[in-house]
């Protein structure tokens, strides 16, 4: 791959934006790579987090409008987030820097945020006449609230990594020498937690955001007592019992 670095170790997948000379701007063939390698990485059992960040000071810039992205037909070419949209393990998204445009709509796209204390977001696609394309008016709101995401919508201005952590854009604002160790502590964690319960999780939590509270409570508990079936669920019943760690098989 030319534009993106792919490495894999002890359960944790790092997928490095990798463009910094074009602020790793979204090209066409970055689109192709991400979706390639969010495919494998979704296929590969021993994979059970993944961590997005960006080579250089930026983590990315958006679209890359000389690429030959503004030559195409905006209805051929799949949103930025299309790879992450129905990715079923977690995405920690480590911003090392600004994400602007298509950047941001890629990290609203992941389930947990760190931020470097240097990024700026934005979501400027107002003041050139046209909207965010991938996500960005839906994921926003769910994040920070339709007022927060209505002032940044409306007005494209950007704000500083303290104001997104205050609105819970980011859940952590880190130095940026820090920012990579913390992503993978946290991941490590995640990935030592019961893979099919990580799984379910998630999807809860996704459907919680579609449906009324009924429906989602009953979904929980369809999940809830699917999961009590598992040979993981004895296996962390026994550890708990023998007061040791738990070793999960994802079955």
């Amino acid at each position: 791959m030319r534009t993106i670095e792919l490495s894999i170790a002890d359960g944790v997948a790092e997928v490095l934006l990798n463009r910094p000379d074009k602020r790793n701007a979204i090209s066409d063939e970055m689109r192709a790579e991400l979706a390639e390698a969010f495919k494998a990485l979704a296929a590969d059992d021993a994979v059970r987090c993944v961590i997005l960040t960006g080579a250089g000071t930026v983590f990315c810039a958006g679209v890359d409008l000389g690429s030959g992205n503004a030559a195409t037909n905006p209805a051929e070419r799949p949103r930025v987030s299309a790879p992450l949209d129905d990715f079923g393990k977690p995405v920690i998204a480590a911003l090392n820097g600004s994400a602007i445009g298509g950047g941001l709509e890629l990290a609203l796209a992941c389930d947990i945020r760190l931020s470097s204390n240097t990024a700026i977001f934005s979501l400027p696609e107002v003041k050139i006449g046209s909207l965010p394309g991938s996500g960005g008016t839906q994921r926003l709101a769910r994040v920070v609230g339709i007022g927060r995401a209505s002032e940044m919508l409306l007005t494209g201005a950007p704000i500083d990594a303290a104001q997104a952590l205050t609105i819970g854009l980011v859940t952590r604002v880190c130095e940026p020498d820090e920012l990579l160790a913390a992503a993978r502590e946290m991941a490590g964690i995640i990935a030592r937690n019961a893979p099919l319960s990580i799984r379910a999780a998630k999807q809860a939590l996704g459907r919680s955001l579609d449906v009324e509270l009924g429906e989602g409570l009953r979904y929980e508990r369809e999940l809830f007592l699917g999961l009590a079936q598992t040979e993981d669920r004895q296996e962390g019943r026994a550890a708990f019992r023998e007061k040791r760690t738990p070793s999960f098989k994802g079955r």
